[in-house]
């Protein structure tokens, strides 16, 4: 049987054993949904398709609601096995799951529904049948945040499924989420007064009050990693608090790193910190007013390779409403975020099964 080995604590492939000639036949003779069924929940790599299956366009909402349950259940239990683990109450198996908490969430921003009212209510008229013992909305909200760590777990699994870690290149960008409008801000109550502040957003060339996302994906767009800040935070201090998280998460870094950045990433002493630090080679634009460089392939080279971070940003801030907010809470915040960017690796991961464009997941849930 076709196999490709993986050993869990690197991530690395070590080994891939010969197909028989009746392996290939019985591919041959599945439908569409089935390879998506057999090729679920496992590393891509293994019996990918050679063309896309063209299953996006003929999914209903109940069948979207089924994929992202299955891989969201199957992922909970070999992660945590019981439901006690995020439980406060004495009850720790609920009848509502938190695999189905979690999959409504991902479900809602797939769909792009942003106020999680609206989502729930739409869900109670049209889904019941589904979830039959759906909470009420209140209690729903207040699950959510306190499964955030759960969440974010899941991420990272979903990442070694979609082969992310075998990557050595990443490329790293930010963007604003502005909170209030510098205009308003005097007469303002300053949402997260204690955490916002101004900064400034060099591609739109503005001011604004809010925070910053710091993003780093891989070579394909999928996210590897991001970071939370002040808005006033640079982007370089960004990137060293990055960096810092995710080698204290797990041992991401132990091989050689070359990360794409651009003009806002450039200096010779920071290269030199993140070489010596974390062993990553930055690679960022010139700019160019620099005499000794001035505009050089060597810009075109990085500015196109980078540009699939701009797409990916494009995608959390256009389709996942990233770059905003209707939380006012920090710990809402927070679980809106990581439960957008988790949506969005979900979709990165089902796009490689099916042979579609990796970033394409608006079309995830229609």
């Amino acid at each position: 049987m076709c196999m490709q080995l993986f050993e869990l604590t690197s991530h690395e492939l070590i080994g891939q054993a010969p197909c028989p000639p009746m392996f290939y036949n019985a591919i041959i003779d599945q439908s569409p949904a089935e390879r998506l069924n057999d090729l679920l929940c496992k590393p891509v790599g293994l019996r990918l398709p050679n063309e896309p299956l063209n299953l996006k366009a003929t999914w209903s909402m109940e069948e979207a609601f089924t994929i992202v349950y299955t891989m969201v259940d199957d992922v909970y239990k070999k992660l945590f096995v019981k439901q006690a683990y995020f439980r406060r109450s004495p009850n720790s198996a609920p009848a509502f799951t938190d695999a189905e908490v979690i999959t409504l969430a991902l479900v809602q921003e797939l769909a792009g529904y942003e106020s999680q009212h609206a989502w729930w209510k739409y869900v109670k008229k049209n889904y019941l049948h589904l979830f039959p013992d759906l909470c009420d909305r209140t209690r729903y909200g207040r699950r959510l945040r306190r499964l955030r760590s759960g969440i974010e777990q899941i991420r990272r699994h979903l990442l070694f499924l979609s082969g992310a870690d075998l990557s050595r290149l990443r490329v790293v960008d930010s963007f604003p989420i502005s909170l209030c409008h510098l205009r308003r801000l005097p007469g303002s109550t300053q949402p997260f007064e204690y955490f916002a502040t101004v900064g400034y957003c060099a591609s739109k060339k503005e001011y604004f009050y809010g925070l910053r996302m710091h993003v780093m994906t891989d070579a394909r767009g999928v996210v590897v990693g991001y970071l939370l800040t002040a808005g006033h935070v640079h982007d370089t201090k960004g990137l060293v608090f990055l960096l810092t998280d995710l080698q204290q998460i797990e041992p991401l870094l132990e091989r050689a790193i070359t990360l794409l950045g651009d003009k806002g990433y450039v200096g010779e002493k920071l290269a030199r910190r993140l070489k010596t630090e974390f062993g990553v080679e930055l690679l960022a634009m010139r700019r160019d007013y620099e005499p000794e460089y001035g505009p050089t392939a060597y810009n075109q080279l990085v500015g196109g390779a980078r540009k699939i971070v701009e797409t990916t940003i494009s995608v959390l801030t256009e389709v996942m409403n990233a770059n905003w907010t209707f939380a006012r809470s920090i710990k809402g915040l927070l679980t809106n975020l990581v439960t957008k960017i988790t949506a969005v690796t979900l979709g990165n991961y089902l796009n490689l099964l099916m042979g579609e464009p990796v970033l394409q997941v608006s079309s995830i849930v229609n």
